[in-house]
């Protein structure tokens, strides 16, 4: 098994107990009104139309900054003219959390992108619940109909 399917296994294995201790209504009941336009944000003459990435650590290199805060990353990330910024939310492989994102949002009004291995709808509910603009859908692991339809479903949310 290579590193992908790797993780996308042990995302699958964390989507289901999600699913199983957390129900999309509960999740859409802490969802916020507020959305942020990334065309609009990278279309923005006032930013440089750079979307900036939060990352702590990848499975090739290690941590890069096992320590580092998202409450003071991303604001300066806004502050210094980044359209929006990236937030991986993933633990075991990129050392993320959700919390980040949610973290992140109540410190900066540019758009969030949730950067995880998205495999499930239900993850596309927990994103709008902690305030992600967009997603990012990869691929490589998902089948086109998969695609089509996580993609479809994230715009209506």
């Amino acid at each position: 098994m290579n590193i992908l399917e790797t993780i996308v296994a042990q995302k699958k294995k964390e989507v289901e107990e999600k699913k199983a201790s957390t129900s999309i209504d509960a999740l859409m009941k802490n969802a916020g009104n507020n959305s942020y336009s990334l065309k609009a944000a990278l279309n923005n003459s006032d930013c440089a139309g750079i979307i900036a990435e939060f990352k702590r650590k990848s499975p090739s290199k290690g941590w890069i900054h096992e320590n580092i805060n998202v409450t003071e990353v991303v604001p300066a990330y806004e502050a210094n003219g980044a359209a929006a910024a990236s937030i991986l939310t993933d633990k075991i492989f990129f050392g993320g959390d959700l919390e980040d994102l949610k973290s992140a949002r109540h410190q900066t009004k540019i758009p969030l992108l949730r950067k995880d291995f998205i495999v499930d709808e239900y993850q596309l509910h927990e994103a709008r619940s902690i305030g992600a603009d967009v997603i990012l859908l990869i691929a490589a692991c998902l089948s086109k109909q998969q695609v089509q339809q996580l993609a479809q479903t994230a715009k209506q949310l």
